[in-house]
């Protein structure tokens, strides 16, 4: 499968600067998943100045676990997904159609 990979610069508590890696998958009945992306520690993940770009991964070269959690401030459970990275090819050139629908 072919997905679009975003870097978002974030920064520690501490002020130590990272890049985490975003991206949403599409499920078979339609809906999306947004996810946060791990790659193994013995690959490398994509340069961030490069993203957003297209990578390629197996399924069996991947595996997707959630997390549900309680906002107290909301009394909401919400739920993440993380989509953990073992290995993965450069895909096609990104293209932005963001503003494709939008009259000129």
């Amino acid at each position: 499968m072919e997905i679009s990979i975003y870097a978002k610069r974030r920064r520690t508590k501490d002020g130590r600067e990272f890049f985490a890696y975003l991206s949403s998958l599409r499920k078979k009945d339609g809906d999306t998943i947004p996810v946060s992306v791990k790659f193994n520690k013995e690959i490398q993940p994509p340069k961030p100045e490069n993203c957003p770009c297209n990578i390629i991964v197996d399924k069996e070269n991947c595996n997707l676990s959630s997390k549900k959690f309680f906002r107290e401030e909301t009394g909401e459970i919400l739920e993440t997904h993380t989509l953990w990275v073992n290995q993965y090819a450069a895909g096609s050139e990104f293209v932005d159609h963001s503003m494709d629908d939008i009259e000129d």
